[in-house]
């Protein structure tokens, strides 16, 4: 159905025609998706005869992003073309702006207990399709990933993880030291004061 609507906006009737399923049906599955952010409604179509106009749906960023299987390749790459271009000041000020930059586009959470912030920034991971754990301590938080949201990054430079550092030091106003694992599977641990 996300196929079908990137093609272009469709209307419930039109996605049921193309699909040969019933209009119930095809509501069902636009509800999910419209409850998980990926589609939205974006106009309404008149038909010329009695009744309420019928409403098209759209993907939005997140439906676009979904239908993508180049994110993580691109990312890869473009992270061993960065290894391969600067040395590793060079990276770490790059991937820290990056997250700066990425923090920037989000609420900030630079109010409260550094355990408070540290639970702001595993949400934040958990966001962008990672998991994370927080154990507090005096004075400092860690936050634990399961796995990492920016893994094929990561894989092709650990350099990467910056990126996820300076999101968090941006975030929340704190200091983060990155302490990830790296490999073949990497996870995200940072230390919050």
């Amino acid at each position: 159905m996300l196929d079908l609507i990137r093609r272009g906006a469709r209307t419930v009737n039109a996605m049921a025609a193309e699909l040969r399923i019933s209009d119930n049906a095809v509501r069902a599955h636009l509800s999910a998706l419209e409850r998980d952010g990926l589609i939205e409604r974006k106009g309404l179509v008149r038909s010329g005869t009695a009744g309420q106009p019928a409403a098209e749906y759209d993907l939005t960023a997140a439906g676009e992003v979904a239908q993508s299987k180049a994110y993580p390749t691109a990312l890869a790459a473009v992270v061993a073309a960065a290894s391969h271009r600067f040395d590793a000041r060079a990276r770490r000020a790059l991937f820290l702006d990056a997250g700066r930059r990425l923090a920037a586009t989000m609420p900030s959470r630079e109010a409260g207990t550094v355990a408070e912030r540290a639970k702001a920034c595993a949400t934040l991971i958990e966001s962008l399709g990672g998991h994370a754990t927080v154990t507090a301590a005096r004075g400092s938080a860690t936050i634990q990933g399961a796995g990492c949201p920016l893994a094929a990054g990561v894989r092709a430079d650990p350099a990467t993880c910056f990126l996820i550092e300076g999101l968090l030091e941006a975030h929340t106003g704190s200091e983060a030291e990155q302490q990830c694992s790296h490999g073949e599977h990497p996870a995200c641990r940072f230390r919050l004061t």
